[in-house]
């Protein structure tokens, strides 16, 4: 299982180099194309040229059952969760081996080419959502929208992805209703909800922050003190908006424990 973590309270100030929304629209593999051509020009070992393979592999057939049976229709073929998810996890594999990859134009740094494959693993999981298959191992969309969360220099950026957290939340409960796995932090559902809640506050927007904290206040029962007992810590410090302070305050008072 891949790790993950709770992303910062605290927004970033430089400026963000991820793709916007607007980029997703285009085909997924058109967008993977480049890198994965960079990538293969190297001469890779094998284990790279076979993540590469699978994540081509799995888009291209991505994008032509979206123009067979459209874009947001369930498909009425075996397998396609499972390649989505075998994709997912060539991706995450791929990930973990940009930093020792020297990839030069147009991906100068590691950093740029992982907002690529921030961008593609976010649009398969947002393929599966509109198809309406299960997301087996979500971690690493999980943390492509963390990373995204971390970079975005505005309130627009931020909300745009709490948006999609909001989407995989909703689209995974049905499989993590019980969440049997309470003594695990890092357990995926545990994560993108800290998270979703997290990137709530950091919208500035008390509808988005009420939404979220609701989501938290239902599916992570254990969380609730522990979460806004922090928040309230940070909220109190100079920079944060009243009404972020105040929203939660409330909720840090409905949840601290009896003295």
């Amino acid at each position: 299982m891949a790790e993950i973590k709770p992303i910062r309270f605290t927004s970033k100030d430089s400026l963000d180099q991820t793709p916007s929304i607007s980029d997703q629209n285009a085909a997924l593999s058109a967008q993977f194309a480049p890198l994965a051509g960079v990538i293969l020009d190297q001469k890779p070992p094998s284990s790279e040229i076979e993540s590469v393979q699978v994540i081509s592999g799995f888009l291209q057939a991505a994008d032509s059952l979206d123009e067979c049976y459209g874009e947001d229709s369930e498909l009425p073929v075996e397998g396609a969760a499972d390649a989505a998810n075998e994709a997912c996890r060539a991706m995450a594999d791929l990930q973990n081996q940009l930093p020792r990859l020297d990839l030069g134009a147009p991906f100068e740094t590691p950093e740029s080419a992982m907002n690529t494959l921030d961008a593609i693993v976010i649009g398969i999981g947002v393929w599966c959502m509109r198809h309406q298959l299960m997301i087996i191992s979500p971690e690493p969309i999980i943390n492509a929208l963390a990373r995204r969360a971390n970079n975005a220099a505005s309130k627009q950026e931020t909300a745009a992805t709490f948006a999609l957290m909001q989407g995989l939340v909703a689209h995974l409960k049905p499989m993590f209703q019980a969440d049997l796995e309470r003594s695990n932090p890092d357990r995926p559902w545990r994560v993108l909800n800290v998270n979703f809640a997290i990137t709530a506050i950091r919208t500035g927007d008390e509808a988005m922050m009420r939404y979220a904290f609701d989501n938290l206040n239902e599916t992570l029962p254990d969380e609730r003190s522990g979460f806004y007992a922090e928040a309230h810590t940070l909220a109190c410090l100079p920079g944060f908006d009243t009404a972020v302070r105040q929203l939660i305050a409330h909720e840090h008072r409905r949840f601290s424990p009896i003295r």
